[in-house]
């Protein structure tokens, strides 16, 4: 969903600082400080690692879930993606999104997973927490996922599966249903389900190459609104 140029974005950092070191520092200016955009706060003491907009055209087959910010149908949808780091425990950010969920920020109205009640107590098995909320904005309806997890646990039982994301993609359509087959019984779910970033799995494991180097708990807050 969210198609980071993070590679990109590594070789001109690169280029940047060799330019620099040509130059010196001869009128170097510091890098503006990542800003949250939304207004849905994050863990205090966090730190932002990037800010991303998107756009995005949704079909049937990615749209529902009550954990989904597609909460409008199918459509284009245009929003925002925060990654944060923070030293908390995981124990610390899951009892933070918890209480988030308990009384969300101003305007918004958590959404409940009652299709499937023991989704979060498996999630937090996995090492992930999470809390949906939507809000009307200028007649439309918003919604927001705040996703938190630690990284460590999280690719412990899920690293293997990004492995098989490549294979996945470079086949037709027709032939991947045995790929999911293998990785539904392995990991619980398929490559399908695991490469939806707007489910909290998804959206964890779309993260979890940015936090493979650190010593730090993640956390993803996406909204979406739909034009």
């Amino acid at each position: 969903m969210w198609k980071r140029r993070f590679a990109l974005a590594a070789v001109l950092m690169l280029a940047a600082c060799s330019s620099g070191q040509n130059q010196g520092n001869r009128g170097a200016t510091p890098a503006p400080s990542l800003r949250n955009p939304l207004d849905v706060p994050l863990y205090p003491g966090a730190s932002i690692m990037s800010v991303q907009n998107f756009t995005q055209k949704i079909s049937t087959q990615n749209s529902n879930g009550p954990t989904s910010v597609f909460t409008a149908g199918n459509g284009t949808y245009s929003g925002h993606e925060v990654l944060a780091a923070s030293d908390a425990s995981f124990s610390d950010l899951s009892s933070w999104v918890n209480h988030l969920a308990l009384s969300p920020p101003p305007g918004y109205a958590a959404v409940e997973n009652g299709d499937n009640p023991n989704a979060k107590v498996q999630a937090q098995q996995y090492g992930i927490d999470y809390a949906a909320f939507k809000k009307k904005d200028d007649g439309k309806t918003r919604g927001v996922l705040v996703i938190v997890m630690d990284p460590q646990r999280v690719n412990a039982r899920f690293g293997k599966i990004l492995g098989m994301v490549a294979k996945y993609r470079a086949l037709p359509q027709v032939m991947r249903a045995p790929i999911d087959n293998e990785a539904k019984a392995r990991f619980g779910m398929t490559i399908t389900e695991a490469t939806q970033p707007e489910s909290p799995i998804g959206g964890a494991l779309s993260a979890l190459d940015e936090f493979s180097h650190k010593d730090t708990r993640g956390i993803v807050v996406v909204d979406a609104v739909k034009q």
